[in-house]
């Protein structure tokens, strides 16, 4: 009797201990996702950001992980990439007007399991796709809208069981999604140090910039892109008769009508004095050319009132097109790109420019476009 009973106190005594251990498993792995978190929120920056969320978070028996932005302006990427000239592995960025299937397919809610991993696998490198037995997917979303998903992988098939709760992975995803939505507002606010004081379009420093980051996008994905040049007919005549206030005005009111022609992805910016130019990523030269063109009628038509006189103004406007000179068999586009230090950029800036001075030459308060011949 005496034996069972010690038997009996051992073996409650090793259940109290397991119990203890796991506890304090549990509380240091609560503490750890704690500071995880507070991490998180605290991220000061996209490089930041992005460590914890695709490297630091993997110590939660996490073997890989996956996070995909919804990018519907065409201004995620830029935001969170631009600026520290790197790519982050795992990450990946999917569009409305390319991938809208996918994007509308992102569930409401985290979904655990192993059929994910087949259902996601735009996600995983498909050699790599057979190596995980269980996943999670957490929907990131701020309010109705979903702004991206976050895809845990796993190599053991009992990680993630499709029967396990889900509102851990829910308050998870929704503070990431908080977390990569005030990132993205704070590398919009550091823009605004991009802006002309006058017009409040992008200065030359930023769409030199910009022009760079959409030009090697445009090429990796082999669209177009195409690139305004525009000036300001007789501007000098304007500041001499009439004083530099009403010039000013001149260009506030260009600027206002270019931004009403333009998408909220393009880029208007004062290249410096009368002169604008404006970068359309993702355009073909014949819708360009229409742009170009509402821009120029609706300069055209408008009319300036100061001090009982009424001002008319016109505006002269070069286009020159990615396509146009991307490696075009016969031409001299590689033989110009190895002279010039900034490469295609410039190019396409320099043949921009060009087809404003021609349209300039010829009469002016018109568009030309570019050509490039072989």
């Amino acid at each position: 009797m005496e034996e069972k009973r010690l038997e009996e106190n051992r073996h409650l005594r090793e259940q109290l201990d397991k119990l203890l251990n796991e506890a304090r498993r549990n509380e240091q792995t609560q503490t750890s996702f704690d500071d995880f978190s507070l991490s998180v929120v605290a991220a000061q920056g996209p490089k930041e950001l992005f460590e914890l969320l695709l490297h630091e978070q993997k110590k939660f028996r996490i073997d890989e992980i996956r996070l995909c932005l919804v990018d519907r302006f065409h201004e995620v990427e830029r935001l969170l990439t631009e600026s520290y000239q790197t790519s982050y592995e795992g990450l990946s960025f999917i569009d409305t007007e390319t991938s809208n299937l996918l994007i509308s397919d992102i569930p409401d809610r985290p979904v655990l399991g192993t059929r994910i991993i087949s259902k996601y696998d735009w996600l995983i490198k498909i050699e790599e796709t057979s190596k995980y037995h269980s996943a999670a997917l957490l929907p990131l979303k701020r309010g109705d809208e979903i702004i991206g998903i976050q895809l845990l992988l796993s190599e053991d098939a009992s990680r993630y069981n499709k029967n396990d709760g889900t509102t851990f992975l829910q308050k998870l995803g929704a503070m990431i999604a908080i977390s990569i939505e005030n990132c993205i507002n704070r590398q919009r606010t550091l823009e605004l140090g991009y802006q002309d004081g006058l017009t409040n379009a992008y200065n030359r420093r930023y769409f030199d910039k910009r022009l760079k980051h959409e030009v090697d996008r445009c090429s990796r994905n082999k669209t177009d892109l195409v690139c305004l040049f525009i000036d300001v007919d007789f501007f000098k005549q304007i500041n001499d008769q009439h004083g530099h206030q009403v010039g000013d005005a001149v260009l506030v009111r260009l600027v206002a009508l270019m931004s009403e022609q333009v998408r909220s992805s393009d880029i208007v910016a004062r290249y410096g004095g009368e002169e604008f130019a404006i970068i359309l990523p993702d355009t073909g030269i014949q819708l360009a050319h229409e742009v170009a063109e509402r821009i120029r009628s609706k300069v055209e038509a408008q009319k300036l009132i100061f001090d009982d006189n009424t001002l008319g103004i016109t505006v002269s406007i070069g286009l020159a097109s990615l396509s146009q000179i991307r490696f075009q068999e016969g031409n001299d586009a590689q033989e110009q790109m190895d002279k010039l230090a900034g490469g295609l950029d410039q190019l396409l800036l320099r043949k921009a420019d060009e087809a404003l001075y021609q349209a300039k030459q010829t009469g002016r308060n018109q568009v030309v476009i570019q050509k490039i011949t072989n």
